[in-house]
């Protein structure tokens, strides 16, 4: 796990801004850091510096990579990076793990390579060498790496399946640059903080972030997960070209009830074990939902012996807490419980180093509260946790899917429809909350009472960005399309956004079993009603893993996370800020926002007026204004 820059410029470029780069992402990367360069001419190898700060003996480089170090796998220095091929014609900068790289090394060797470290670095190297950019399809893990082949004067850049490691870039006619954070690229005087007028709609209007290749930045990309990207050097002109090398497959599965819970086991089981690889301590988030919970007690399972470490954010208020069901997990499992207990006071201490450190707004203070779990863990010297994102979205975990289940029912005449309705009512649904948190689904004209963006935002934004968004945010044509979708495109890269973010602004490796993608690409597959029937969602888990995780959480009906009292917190934490933030003469945001108009609406939730703004919508207005406050963003 590390930090990643580079930039490639035909016609040379200033090594201190690689430098510079590499080094503002030092928390990524605590255990090293080094640089390689390499000049227009054809020499057989370029320079890289190790632990050294150090310029190249060239000047202008073509070429440069830089890397931040988390050591987690072959701690000495021979898994240094950028890491070199033995003849030096290949040079990679990477971050993430190659899971199976295990596996990968061993058909390697059968063929005859051979290896110094014990990496799976150098793993991607050889797969490179024997494979060419179709050693991705053999990667099981998490990855952004770039890889210079100097033979080819080919740059060649790739992402995982999900998006688990960030990849963002900059191309212009000059010179192609990127690096794991949007910062970084920030460091080049050419690129202008400006911000992109489709994704601040998306954000205030829809909560949506990460759905696009499109940042808050206008000008700087992303590239899309389970996909890499070219450039080619020896062209004339910058002409990066992006290919996708994977994609989730929708296939209906043909086998019974009792195999395919079988089936998911073992799945389950070999996504959690291989992310337990590791030369240094494991622990695990523990939220006291059904997938923390799955993932703990199958990795004590796995390795019932040794200190295994989980951390759980809790919460005063009853209402946001789930210690009980936390402690359930503790006792059935022995494992070395940590309590954190987040706070109103702390939040907004932290909140503007927070938003530095995630680049763009966060959805909502929950981001926070995941943050002083990855802050304790550090403090624990835990340096990779596991955690359950992916399992709502690969589960139907999440309410809304039950929606969209009924709605394909109904659609389809399929008399499943009344009694899965019944059962839905009658297991505790509470109906004014059901058509609450129902209400971002429903078509505009029906919801136009609760659009922020009508309430707070400039005419010509809602003109311009309006349109596009019902596609994504409806049913679906199926209900594993709508999983897809979630999986790909909406819930889960944003949270794998904050989930990166989040632990490495602690120098945590976070690992995500759920994201496995045979087990993803299984679970969205497997007919309907193994993951919802009866009322009860993540059917599946909850049948496969009885007698492994404790009855009560097996049975739970409610979802929490790692919650937060954001209303409680607004109110008691920044009433005054607040208003003085948007009493201002002039905004940041004034393009997008209107001024009175936020203004008007941070009275009216102040004061508990009837039609307010709710804290969820209020709290994207706020996020906005300091975000720009931040990063300076016009």
């Amino acid at each position: 796990m590390c930090g990643i820059a580079g930039i490639a410029a035909p016609e040379g470029f200033d090594p201190k801004l690689l430098i510079s780069m590499t080094d503002l992402i030092d928390y990524r990367g605590p255990d090293g850091f080094g640089f390689a360069f390499f000049s227009h001419d054809r020499a057989p190898r370029g320079e890289v510096f190790h632990n050294q700060r150090r310029l190249p003996s060239f000047h202008s480089p073509m070429v440069g990579l830089g890397n931040r170090r988390l050591a987690i796998l072959d701690l000495s220095t021979l898994g240094s990076q950028p890491m070199e091929s033995e003849d030096g014609t290949l040079v990679i900068t990477f971050n993430g793990e190659i899971y199976n790289y295990v596996e990968v090394r061993k058909a390697l060797e059968e063929l005859g390579h051979r290896f110094r470290t014990h990496t799976d670095t150098e793993v991607i190297l050889h797969s490179y060498k024997e494979w060419g950019v179709d050693c991705l399809k053999r990667f099981n893990g998490m990855w952004a790496f770039a890889l210079w082949d100097k033979s080819r004067q080919r740059l060649f850049c790739a992402r995982d399946r999900f998006g688990e490691k960030p990849f963002y870039y900059h191309v212009s006619p000059r010179y192609f640059i990127f690096g794991s954070e949007i910062k970084q690229l920030l460091e080049s005087p050419e690129i202008r903080r400006e911000a992109n007028d489709h994704a601040v709609f998306a954000y205030l209007e829809y909560a949506l972030k990460d759905f696009s290749n499109e940042t808050f930045f206008k000008g700087i990309f992303q590239l899309p997960a389970a996909s890499f990207l070219t450039l080619d050097l020896s062209q004339s002109s910058l002409a990066p070209e992006i290919r996708t090398y994977w994609d989730l497959r929708l296939q209906k599965t043909r086998a019974d009830e009792h195999e395919l819970r079988d089936e998911f086991l073992r799945k389950f089981t070999r996504a959690v074990s291989i992310r337990m690889r590791s030369d240094v301590p494991v622990g695990s988030c523990l939220s006291g939902g059904l997938d923390s919970s799955a993932i703990v007690c199958v990795a004590r399972k796995i390795s019932p012996s040794g200190d295994f470490h989980t951390f759980s954010s809790c919460s005063e208020d009853k209402a946001f807490d789930e210690r009980e069901f936390v402690a359930e997990v503790v006792r059935a499992t022995g494992v070395q419980s940590h309590l954190i207990f987040p706070n109103s006071e702390e939040f907004w201490a932290n909140f503007k180093r927070l938003i530095w450190h995630q680049d763009e707004p966060v959805g909502d203070s929950s981001v926070f509260a995941q943050w002083c779990v990855m802050r304790r863990a550090r403090e624990e010297d835990i340096p990779v946790l596991l955690d359950g994102q992916g399992g709502d979205e690969t589960l139907c975990g999440y309410l809304k899917f039950y929606y969209f289940y009924l709605w394909h029912l109904l659609r389809s005449a399929d008399p499943k429809f009344f009694s899965e309705a019944l059962f839905r009512l009658v297991n505790g649904a509470d109906l004014p909350a059901v058509w609450k948190r129902a209400g971002r689904y429903l078509p505009h004209f029906v919801n136009a009472s609760s659009s922020v963006a009508d309430r707070v935002c400039q005419p010509q934004l809602l003109r311009e960005c309006r349109n596009g968004f019902s596609k994504l945010l409806g049913p679906g044509p199926s209900l594993a399309e709508r999983q897809k979708l979630d999986a790909t495109r909406l819930s889960v890269p944003a949270l794998l956004h904050y989930e990166d973010r989040n632990s490495m602004a602690h120098s945590i490796e976070s690992r995500v079993p759920f994201l496995d993608h045979e087990l993803a690409e299984f679970l969205v597959n497997c007919p309907d009603d193994l993951k919802l029937k009866h009322g009860w969602t993540k059917c599946i888990l909850r049948q496969s893993l009885k007698g492994i995780l404790p009855e009560r959480i097996r049975l739970r009906r409610d979802k929490m996370w790692f919650p937060a009292p954001q209303k409680k917190w607004i109110q008691q934490g920044m009433g005054a800020g607040v208003k003085q933030l948007f009493a201002a003469p002039q905004l940041r945001m004034e393009r997008f926002l209107i001024r009175h108009k936020v203004a008007d609406e941070t009275t009216r939730f102040f004061e508990g007026s009837a039609g307010a703004l709710s804290d969820a919508p209020l709290f994207r207005v706020i996020n906005l204004e300091l975000w720009a406050n931040v990063f300076e963003v016009s």
